[in-house]
Formats: C-alpha cells, structure tokens, sequence
C-alpha cells in the first residue's frame, strides 16, 4: 500500500487557496498518523480499502469547501473546518452509526462500509455524512455560545434546575442536527447530480405515539418538521410557506457563529423570551428521544414525544411571524 504524502488541491478557490490547501494537507498529515495508531490497535478491518476510504474523506471535505466558496459565511466555514486534526474512519467495532465527532481530540469518524439507500449510492451516502459531521464543527461555534446563554438565564432566576438547563441546551442541538443534516443532503445529491427527493410520512411506533412525521430526511427525519415550524417563529423565514425552503433559510443562518444570539435578540426584542424556552425545552425532549430510538438516553423520554411534540407545535404555530428578517444589533463574535 503506498502512502499519499501530499495532498493535491482538485479544486481553485482563488485568494483562499492557500489556505485550502495549507488545511488539507495538515489534514492529510494527522490523519494518517491517527489511522496508523487505530491500526496498531487492531481498530482497521481491510488496512487497504479503508486507507483510501480515509483519503475520499479528505476529498469530500474539499468538495465541501468547494461547494461554499460563494457562501457569504464562507470565512467562518473555512475558519471552523480548520479546527479539525484528523479524519478517519470508525473503529470496526463501532460501526453500527454513521459518524462521529470526537471534540476532545478535533477528529472525525465515519463509517467506511455505509450502504446505499434507494436514492444515493454507498459512496454518496458517505459523502453525505462527512459533510454532516463536518457540519457539526460549524455549528460548534454558535452550539458552545448557548452554555453561555444557559448560565445567564440561570443567574436571572429563568433557568432554576439542572435538567431544564440542559433540556435547553439540547433544544439547541436539535436545530443542530437538522441543520447539518439538511445541508449535508443539499450537498451530497448536488455532487451526485441528483435532486432531494420529496417529503414523505413515516412512521417510527418509538416516537410520537406512532404518530407519522413528514421527512426526506436520509436519518433523522423526525427532528425535520420541529427545525422547520422553530424557523417559522423567526422574522425572513416565518413568510416561507414552503417547507424545504423554510428550513434550507434556517439551514443558512446557522452559518453564523452569532446564529444563537441573533434569536435571542430578536425574541428578547418581540418580547417572547419567556415563551422561547418552553419552546425549546420541548426541543430538547424531542431530540432526546430521536436519540432514545438507537440506546444510548433514558427510554422515558420515549414516552414524552407526543406531548411534546404537541406542546412545541402549538407554540411554534402560534408565534410564527410574518415579518422581513430581523435587524439585529451589533454582536462582537
């Protein structure tokens, strides 16, 4: 098996190709070097196969700079991505999921023996899952800003117990994970010249009561319509009667490392902030119990969808808002 030293930019990105290819090769570096140690611990299956699989994560994270390049959030894409060490693939003992992102160590791992689904190829659907792990350490910049958001709210007397703190903050990892996902699809069926099939119900008897939830959604459907009805509470997105294009402008601001800060101005401005987090509290059981469905979180909460989702859904509705986008103030991030 040859080793690949030096990594060969495919793509021009003008005055940020230095930086590209700087961030790259660091890439290609570290990871070789971490696969080289999952080796030695008996964590590769095929060294071969999955060596190259290492090597199209590398290529599909260009892609994925590539296809941003005219994002007006590019600079924060570029600047996010670059906190990564390594990439590689999952230990062959953990490949029951997808991906993951381990922070303690800036890598990322995905599954390099993913199948294909009706509508992308198994090559596809990795490309679609390095993209939304990488998608992940976008949103870190703005995820990490609600703890700060947590611990004012609880020095004002709004947040009073630990398990409503964290409900909080996981209500924000709900629109964290439906934000990844749906422009890691976006991404995925671009390259592979394919169009995002359409919404359909589905039906997961875990969750909701077997209530049927609309999706096109690869994983994670059902946190989907929740992301899109949150979007609609903002000004610019609550006017968008289509669902895809309501959730792809949502999917847009989470871009910005001020994505968090920016909502609560606009609801502490609205005076809705007491009703923001009942709101998201809801979230944050409802992607709990996304979680519960494959292990991992207490099964009760299982038994709270329903009524959280009715709860959340009620509420979202009722502060939907018509307006043009909200103006915020200057916000030193």
């Amino acid at each position: 098996m040859d080793l690949i030293e030096t990594y060969t930019l495919r793509y021009d990105f003008g005055a940020y190709t230095s930086t590209v290819d700087t961030l790259l090769n660091k890439l290609l570096t570290n990871s070789t070097n971490y696969f080289a140690k999952q080796f030695k611990n008996n964590e590769i299956k095929n060294v071969t196969s999955e060596y190259t699989s290492m090597l199209d994560f590398i290529s599909y994270t260009e892609e994925y700079l590539y296809a941003n390049r005219n994002n007006p959030n590019f600079y924060n894409i570029l600047h996010s991505l670059s906190g990564i060490n390594s990439i590689s693939v999952l230990p062959k003992n953990r490949r029951g999921i997808y991906g993951q992102t381990l922070n303690d160590i800036h890598a990322i791992l995905i599954n390099p023996e993913l199948s294909g689904s009706k509508t992308l190829t198994s090559a596809e659907r990795t490309r679609l899952y390095t993209a939304h792990e990488l998608g992940h350490y976008i949103n870190g910049s703005w995820l990490q800003s609600v703890i700060t958001h947590i611990n004012n709210q609880i020095r004002s007397g709004k947040i009073k117990t630990r398990e409503d703190a964290q409900l909080f903050y996981d209500g924000f990892s709900l629109l964290d994970e439906a934000t990844t996902q749906d422009r890691a699809e976006d991404f995925a069926y671009a390259f592979a010249g394919k169009t995002r099939p359409p919404m359909e119900y589905y039906k997961n008897r875990l969750l909701f009561d077997g209530t049927p939830y609309k999706t096109n959604f690869d994983f994670y459907g059902e946190l989907q319509m929740p992301a899109t009805m949150f979007g609609r509470t903002l000004r610019g997105i609550g006017s968008i009667n289509d669902d895809s294009a309501a959730l792809n402008a949502l999917s847009q601001r989470a871009l910005k490392s001020s994505f968090v800060d920016e909502i609560m101005q606009e609801y502490t401005k609205d005076g809705q902030l007491s009703n923001l987090f009942p709101e998201i509290k809801n979230m944050g059981i409802l992607k709990n119990a996304s979680y519960a469905t494959f292990g991992g979180y207490d099964q009760q909460v299982l038994s709270k969808s329903k009524s959280a989702l009715v709860g959340f859904s009620k509420l979202a509705n009722s502060l939907r808002d018509y307006r043009e986008p909200f103006s915020p103030r200057n916000i030193n991030r």
